[in-house]
């Protein structure tokens, strides 16, 4: 799956509405509606970035009114688009706070959800902190500007100087698709992938990260699909642990009660050449090694096979 993150201003500031107005106000135009019905595809999760109510006395950090994200989803899905996620933050301008900038917790923590590969998602923000989070995650930034200079939004002196901009959401749907485009020519993205920190390193403290509220059924069930399979995949690896163990006791038993047999009792001639006494020993362990572990390497592939088929099911076309 592929990832679009959309700040909550950019979307306002598309339809000339000052962020810092009253929610009631907030009507989106046609052309900012077109644009985000055209982010949504069948492999693609659309989030809106922004800031919980809950941030700072009902201001943001930017001192911004509360949000009303959830009036925004509506008029989206009125108009026949669809809004997968809200991912908040909450700290506002505390120190504690890993959601944006150089440790972008709001774009890891949707990709570890959603098995999002962050070089394969855009972040089409509204301001430097924005950029300087998707730099950070390995995703691709946008800047959509929506009637301000570049100096305004990033100053004099930006730390990237290549970072796109767009003076509206249409030209940013249209740099995607652009993007989209040269990465099926190329048969890869043009970003390398940044590895996401383990669920034990990145929920290490989960007040620090930022929440997502799911709104579409599509999340839902996408969510819902890959915790079962982690769970699925905990189970069986936790069998074949108990698996490994108990053939490890079994051979292990085989081979005391054959070496006390070869002590004690006298075999046929054929037994001789059956258990390859005539290979010296070491050669012997050697073969027997090798022999185990290309059934152990056929034994995972094929778990694997099993395993990818029953939680990845192939899309119809």
């Amino acid at each position: 799956m592929k990832g679009v993150f959309v700040h909550r201003d950019s979307v306002l500031r598309d339809s000339r509405l000052d962020p810092r107005s009253s929610p009631e106000t907030w009507r989106l135009t046609p052309a900012t509606l077109e644009a985000m019905r055209s982010l949504a595809a069948e492999d693609t999760l659309v989030f809106i970035l922004g800031v919980s109510p809950a941030a700072t006395s009902e201001q943001s950090e930017d001192g911004h009114d509360t949000l009303g994200l959830d009036m925004l989803v509506k008029q989206v899905e009125a108009a026949g688009g669809r809004i997968d996620g809200l991912i908040s933050c909450e700290h506002g301008a505390q120190a504690a706070c890993k959601c944006w900038g150089e440790y972008p917790g709001a774009l890891w923590v949707a990709a570890s959800q959603f098995s999002l590969r962050p070089n394969e998602c855009y972040v089409l923000g509204d301001s430097v902190r924005d950029a300087v989070a998707a730099y950070a995650a390995g995703a691709r930034p946008m800047i959509i500007l929506c009637a301000r200079t570049i100096g305004e939004v990033l100053g004099n002196l930006p730390a990237h100087k290549d970072l796109p901009m767009a003076m509206d959401l249409t030209t940013a749907v249209r740099y995607i698709a652009v993007e989209e485009e040269i990465t099926r020519q190329l048969g890869h993205t043009r970003n390398p992938a940044t590895p996401i920190p383990s669920d034990e390193v990145l929920y290490a403290d989960t007040t620090v990260l930022p929440t997502i509220k799911l709104t579409s059924p599509l999340a839902q069930s996408l969510q819902a699909r890959l915790r079962r399979a982690r769970v699925q995949l905990k189970d069986m690896a936790r069998w074949l642990t108990f698996f490994v163990l108990g053939v490890v006791g079994l051979s292990l038993g085989i081979a005391y009660m054959l070496t006390h047999l070869y002590r004690v009792q006298p075999f046929p001639e054929f037994v001789y050449y059956i258990t390859l006494q005539f290979i010296p020993r070491p050669l012997r362990g050697a073969l027997f090694i090798i022999w185990g572990a290309g059934v152990i390497l056929l034994a995972v592939r094929s778990f694997y096979r099993s395993a990818n088929i029953a939680f990845w099911p192939k899309r119809r076309r």
